[in-house]
């Protein structure tokens, strides 16, 4: 009967366990059959009303025919939900309850299903509001709700506005204090007028403004918050939360002044970079990108700046190298900084102008690192340096020519290698004309890049263009003393300076495309003068080449009159040379036979002179003689100062014993060295033999002995001889007035006398002596040296090697410096 409903029907034995199994399912009915035992029938039905899992479930009795009528008030009483079906059971109507029970459960169900969701949506509800309120009491700003009036009452606040403000939330609900109280009164206008636009445009606002907290500190806010419409109220409510930013507001406030500070410090840097006489370019890293360039730059470059992006772009700029080969971008150093990280400091390099020429550029390029050692970009500082390399150049050149000029005394010689030296240096060609006694033009030296246009340059000397007279070229330029510049020679120019056909076609043949003649000049006279030309090159002379050209002319002038003064200077020292050796001739003459009749008067003398006045007598005879000898001393010094000049010292050699010439010389000043209160003594090793000029030695061993007497103060002298290997030692010893140090270096030069603290009338004599004898040792093979202090005397030392001079016997012997 129950088939058709389609629903399971489950069959248990009560009471038993299946019956509790099947009370866990929740059954929609229980059908008890208590056809056969009413009964158990009741009594199962009251222990399931009994049963707390099956007292709401409906309960339908099948009871027997028997059954119906009878009336048991202990059997029905606490059956609720009970129903009773007698036999014979209408199967629709069995279906009809059962049916009715199983709606009713099922409605059951679902009411349960939907008050458990009611009760889960409360409990979600209860934790969201949970959740919200810790989350707005946590979180580090005050969330509120005002209303949207002037005075912002709030109808909430979270617990953030205690530590923003000073003021709890109770304090803003019972209104004891407003919202509009504690807002900086400059702000209040604002922050109204930006709420209401908001609003208006129906957007959410945002807000900056001040607040003054409970303490009176005054604190910045940013808030954000939204106009909302309220169910059931006719006021407008705002929402939103202020945050405070007091810490941010003073580091932006901060950091707008120390930007400021940079954009100051950024123009002051870039007013100060623009000023500077220097390119300067700042290129970012690693990119390469232009991020600064100064006026300056441009001005060198001589181009519009390029705003390059990388690295690569800068292939676009106009470096080349010597030989005419543009950069590539990887070769500028600014690039090579970019790629290593590594500084190029002193780089030279070649910047094409816009009209074809050349400008050198003496680059620094370094790095720009951050605090972390990051390369942040390059800086590059640049300057023009062509005519300091051009000066170089030409200091360079020019000293190469004045070392010309001291090789050699041969004037021509030298002028031949300036005139080689200028080319190509200042030309392709270079030709030094001369004026000559007689008043013509000869050329003295020509040379050309091209070793065979040498010759044709002397045949354009030859063909008669050298004329004093001539209007223009090398012989108005001598006339004048003026310089003379022709940047562009043109044919018509040839033809009026050509003074012949000849003359034309060999001009012509030269090829001149430009002309520099400068003159010659040194000491109010003008020598000659020095042509440049280019030929065929297609470079031209400028303004910039008269200096360096100038100067070469004058040094070439100074070489010049410096060669005609040598040769004059010569010619007189020659003539005083033979005047010296005439005079001394001539004066010996006399001296010969006055110092013979001095001699044999003083071996008659002592026949027929009495004793009254014999004494006074002798003494002024001993003196004539004295003089006598010292002039004749004098006569032998300038013949000898003659024939070292002339290259004509002529040594005689010989076994000679240098301590026999010593005790010689000596026992001639032992009575004139005891006139000057001097007392010689001499010690010698016997014998001191050497291959030497007796007669010069004796002059030499005259000479120190001399000064020493002289110069002694009357203090003892001592002269010592001795041999030491190969050598020959002489030593002179006075304790005399000493030699000042200054005076020591040029004690042996020629007139180099002593400068002691006698005057010059107290010592006397030509001041030749030291230097014969130093040309006379030199000349032996020898040196000579003093050692003196001033007071303390003089020690001279003379060494000479026992062999001889290294130039053999009789040698010609010139000491001329």
């Amino acid at each position: 009967m129950l088939a058709p409903l389609d629903q399971p029907v489950l069959k248990v034995v009560p009471w038993s366990e299946a019956l509790l199994g099947l009370l866990d399912q929740e059954p929609a009915c229980l059908l008890v059959d208590a056809r056969r035992d009413r009964a158990a029938g009741f009594k199962v039905a009251h222990r399931l009303r009994g049963h707390e899992r099956a007292r709401h479930i409906p309960l339908l009795l099948l009871l027997g025919a028997s059954a119906y009528g009878q009336s048991d008030p202990s059997w029905d009483r606490g059956l609720e939900l009970v129903d009773c079906l007698f036999e014979p059971i209408p199967p629709d109507l069995l279906r009809a309850k059962v049916g009715m029970c199983i709606g009713l459960h099922r409605r059951e169900q679902a009411a349960r299903s939907a008050l458990a969701r009611v009760d889960c949506i409360e409990a979600a509800a209860h934790e969201r509001e949970r959740v919200l309120n810790t989350l707005l009491g946590n979180l580090p700003v005050m969330v509120y709700r005002c209303l949207n009036e002037s005075d912002y009452p709030l109808v909430y606040v979270s617990e953030g506005a205690l530590p923003l403000t000073g003021y709890n939330s109770e304090d803003f609900l019972a209104r004891r204090v407003l919202w509009e109280d504690i807002v900086h009164p400059d702000d209040i206008p604002r922050v109204w007028e930006d709420v209401q636009t908001a609003v208006s445009a129906r957007k959410p606002f945002t807000l900056t403004y001040r607040l003054r907290t409970r303490t009176g500190e005054e604190r910045w806010v940013w808030g954000r918050g939204v106009e909302i419409q309220v169910p059931g109220s006719t006021h407008p409510i705002l929402e939103g939360f202020i945050t405070d930013i007091t810490t941010l507001k003073h580091a932006e406030q901060e950091r707008e002044r120390l930007l400021a500070e940079v954009e100051a410090e950024r123009c002051r840097l870039e007013a100060i970079l623009q000023q500077l006489p220097c390119g300067l370019y700042v290129a970012e890293a690693p990119s390469g990108r232009t991020l600064l360039a100064n006026a300056e730059a441009e001005q060198l470059l001589g181009y519009p700046l390029l705003k390059v992006q990388s690295s690569r772009e800068f292939a676009h700029y106009h470096a080349i190298h010597p030989d005419g080969r543009p950069y590539t971008a990887e070769e500028y150093p600014i690039t090579h900084v970019l790629a290593t990280g590594k500084a190029q400091t002193g780089v030279e390099l070649l910047y094409r102008q816009p009209d074809g020429s050349c400008r050198t550029l003496h680059l620094n390029a370094g790095p720009v690192r951050d605090s972390q050692g990051v390369l942040r970009a390059v800086v590059a500082s640049f300057m023009d340096i062509t005519e300091r390399k051009r000066t170089e150049l030409h200091q360079a050149f020019l000293a190469s020519v004045g070392e010309l000029s001291g090789s050699t005394l041969d004037y021509e010689v030298t002028l031949t290698q300036v005139v080689r030296k200028a080319v190509p240096e200042l030309g392709d060609a270079c030709m030094l004309d001369v004026v000559e006694p007689d008043g013509t033009l000869r050329r003295m030296a020509a040379h050309h890049v091209d070793p065979a246009q040498v010759e044709l340059l002397h045949e354009v000397g030859r063909s008669g263009v050298l004329r004093l007279d001539s209007p223009s070229g090398p012989g108005s330029v001598i006339r004048t003393g003026k310089t003379a510049l022709l940047p562009h020679v043109t044919d018509d120019m040839i033809v009026r300076y050509a003074p012949n056909a000849t003359a034309l076609a060999l001009l012509r043949r030269v090829h001149i495309t430009s002309v520099l003649t400068v003159p010659l000049h040194a000491r109010g006279r003008t020598f000659g003068a020095l042509t440049f030309m280019y030929c065929r090159s297609g470079r031209h002379f400028g303004p910039e080449t008269l200096p360096l050209a100038e100067e070469l002319a004058r040094r070439a002038a100074l070489a010049l009159d410096n060669a005609c003064l040598y040769r004059e200077a010569r010619h007189a020292v020659k003539l005083r040379d033979e005047f010296l050796s005439v005079a001394s001739h001539e004066l010996k003459t006399p001296l010969t036979p006055l110092s013979l009749k001095l001699t044999a008067l003083s071996r008659e003398f002592p026949q027929w002179a009495g004793d009254a006045w014999a004494a006074r007598f002798q003494h002024h005879l001993d003196m004539a003689q004295r003089q006598v000898h010292k002039l004749t001393t004098l006569i032998n010094m300038l013949l000898d100062i003659t024939r070292i000049s002339q290259g004509e010292l002529a040594l005689r050699l010989e076994e000679t014993d240098l301590g026999e010439v010593l005790r010689e010389v000596a026992d001639w000043f032992v009575p004139e060295a005891a006139r000057a209160g001097s007392e010689l003594r001499v010690e010698r090793e016997a014998p001191v033999p050497g291959r030497w000029d007796r007669l010069r030695l004796e002059q030499v061993v005259t000479n120190l002995l001399s000064n020493a007497i002289r110069y002694g103060a009357g203090r003892p002298i001592l002269v010592r001889a001795a041999l030491e290997g190969d050598l020959a030692r002489l030593v002179v010893r006075d304790e005399g007035i000493g030699i000042p140090p200054e005076a020591q270096a040029h004690l042996f030069d020629k007139f180099g006398k002593f400068e002691r603290a006698t005057s010059e009338r107290h010592a006397g004599g030509l001041g030749l002596g030291l230097y014969i004898t130093r040309c006379i040792v030199e000349s032996l093979g020898g040196s000579i040296r003093v050692e003196s202090r001033p007071g303390a005397g003089s020690t001279f030392t003379v060494e000479l090697p026992c062999s001889g001079p290294p130039h053999g016997r009789g040698a010609l012997y010139s000491m001329e410096r």
